[in-house]
């Protein structure tokens, strides 16, 4: 059993590292794709079909802003979770660690949960954006020029090993953000891809807003929602492990505390520089949004959002809010949200 367990945390700490070196392309690319659909000399022709673009494009940015104003603030929070647990871990010794285990037990419960309602938020935001990407998959038939020079593009990339991050490929139709998106990835090894971006496609750019809607930007908010999921599970785990050590003071009880131990320290280095590669992303990501013209009707549609989640979150705890949950609350605000972002930028 105790083989078991130890198992399950190796293949959590594994996951976590694996997600942490993923998720920060994943919102870059996001960011990167809305921006793209206000890129310079996006301009429809005014046919019927530049009519439906140009108004998936106001809508979709819509619903995104409400997702990098209000909801991407509180991943950062996670990530501070998960820097703030592993420093129990780098910081202590391991008989000053078990004297902290009913403090750190109450702070992973805590970050459990946030974990648990900051997924609930973004798959909130991915129906409305799953209803836009609907509404794209349309017009991409529509737009028969532009689709098939996408899968030529899609095809010869496919030939290669490179393809966890296929869906970057719609970046490589609009000028300047495939340029910026080309060294991102390379960065990241993914060679082939980034030299197909950069090569970029000769086609209309401002209908190239749907297969970047379509094809780029819902499925690489997808891949972000799949790595705080996993962040949730990791702390779920540590819950429960570290739970069953509670009360016991046995010989073996002891080896295991010991073996959890060490193997979460072995991990903490790296997956403290997969927290500073996600902080490491956020200039770009504000750098991407202030490229993105803001609707005067933008601010309220994300304030009355925020507020209802506010209003649920606190309706649901009622008396138990606190801790991490009352700490998240703040973060729902717009002044919150601000400040967790330039903590980020300074934790670079």
């Amino acid at each position: 059993m105790a083989l078991s367990k130890a198992t399950n945390t190796d293949v959590q700490l594994n996951v976590l590292d694996e997600q942490l070196n993923s998720i920060p392309l994943s919102m870059r690319v996001f960011t990167l794709a809305l921006r793209s659909l206000y890129a310079e000399k996006s301009v429809g022709s005014g046919s019927e079909t530049a009519s439906k673009v140009t108004k998936l494009r106001d809508a979709t940015r819509q619903d995104a802003m409400v997702y990098v104003k209000g909801v991407l603030p509180l991943s950062i929070s996670l990530v501070r979770s998960i820097r703030d647990f592993f420093e129990y871990y780098e910081e202590l010794g391991i008989e000053e660690w078990k004297d902290c285990l009913p403090d750190i037990i109450e702070d992973v419960k805590g970050y459990k949960q946030c974990c648990i309602e900051v997924v609930a938020m973004h798959q909130l935001i991915m129906i409305p954006l799953k209803s836009r990407q609907a509404e794209a998959k349309v017009l991409v038939k529509e737009l028969t020029e532009l689709s098939a020079e996408y899968e030529i593009k899609r095809a010869e990339l496919a030939e290669s090993a490179e393809t966890k991050y296929m869906w970057a490929v719609g970046l490589a139709f609009i000028p300047v953000v495939n340029a910026i998106a080309s060294p991102l990835l390379a960065a990241y090894a993914q060679t082939d891809l980034a030299k197909s971006i950069a090569k970029g496609a000769q086609c209309q750019i401002f209908e190239s807003a749907a297969i970047v809607v379509d094809k780029t930007m819902i499925p690489a908010l997808s891949a972000f929602i799949d790595g705080l999921s996993a962040i949730a599970g990791f702390f779920s785990v540590m819950e429960q492990e570290m739970q069953s050590f509670q009360g016991k003071g046995d010989k073996a009880n002891e080896s295991k505390k010991k073996a959890h131990y060490m193997m979460v320290r072995k991990k903490a280095i790296s997956i403290g520089n997969g927290c500073l590669r996600f902080y490491a992303m956020i200039p770009g990501v504000k750098t991407d949004l202030l490229c993105i013209p803001n609707s005067g009707t933008d601010n309220s549609y994300v304030d009355k959002w925020l507020k209802k989640q506010r209003e649920e979150i606190e309706k649901k705890y009622d008396a138990t809010l606190s801790g991490q949950m009352k700490t998240l609350l703040i973060y729902l605000t717009g002044r919150g949200g601000r400040n967790l972002m330039l903590y980020a930028q300074k934790n670079t």
